[in-house]
């Protein structure tokens, strides 16, 4: 094959490699954006299009730089898989243990104002549930997640309390998110979790309960 053919058909590949790419990408970026900005989640069907794709993205990605650096493909596919399946799955992780982080800290920065009107009111902290659902932070994460979460369960005595909202997961057992005040984090585990499920037991074991909700 005459070299001005090869130097062709090495740009084929270079253009259907990037398009490829490209296409990857944008769907990779625009369900990590759709997960970060979620209500807070463990596991979801959508993260799994990580594990999906971004084994491609680190196979386009290599073949791509292979190709425009040496001006023909690489001669060994296999090889190429073999190295940049498991660099995938890594990344996968990656981006689905982030878009979890982001969409926790955008939840914590909207509630605390929630957690800390719970507090101020501990003397009667269930007689006044509209009105933490009312907070400005609360209904504008609302709006931002698409998902109207208008129940809390609280657990309480006169001098700690427990706040705890149903997160998503990947199944249909779902997810719990609390906020401790004894150390004001917010935390969440899977509720199959057993171990985490049960420190959540004791942590909350003879506090009083009631309902918040919107209305």
């Amino acid at each position: 094959m005459p070299n001005n053919e090869q130097q062709h058909a090495a740009k084929r590949r270079i253009v259907a490699g990037a398009a490829l790419l490209a296409t990857y990408a944008t769907v990779v970026a625009f369900v990590f954006y759709d997960q970060a900005t979620s209500w807070p989640h463990e596991g979801s069907w959508g993260s799994l299009i990580f594990f999906f794709l971004c084994p491609g993205i680190a196979f386009q990605a290599s073949s791509l730089g292979w190709t425009w650096l040496k001006g023909r493909p690489p001669a060994r596919h296999a090889w190429v898989r073999v190295i940049t399946i498991p660099l995938g799955l890594l990344l996968a992780a990656a981006l689905a243990t982030a878009a979890g982080w982001l969409a926790l800290r955008d939840f914590e920065s909207a509630y605390a104002p929630f957690a800390a009107s719970v507090d101020a009111s501990l003397a009667d902290p269930c007689g006044s549930a509209a009105r933490y659902f009312s907070i400005p932070s609360v209904t504008a994460y609302s709006r931002q997640t698409g998902h109207q979460r208008s129940a809390a369960k609280l657990r309480y005595d006169r001098r700690r309390f427990v706040l705890s909202f149903a997160g998503g997961s990947i199944d249909v057992d779902g997810s719990t998110i609390y906020y401790d005040s004894s150390t004001r984090t917010w935390s969440k585990f899977h509720n199959d979790d057993a171990g985490r499920s049960g420190a959540f037991a004791r942590l909350t074991a003879g506090l009083g309960e009631c309902v918040l909700q919107a209305q």
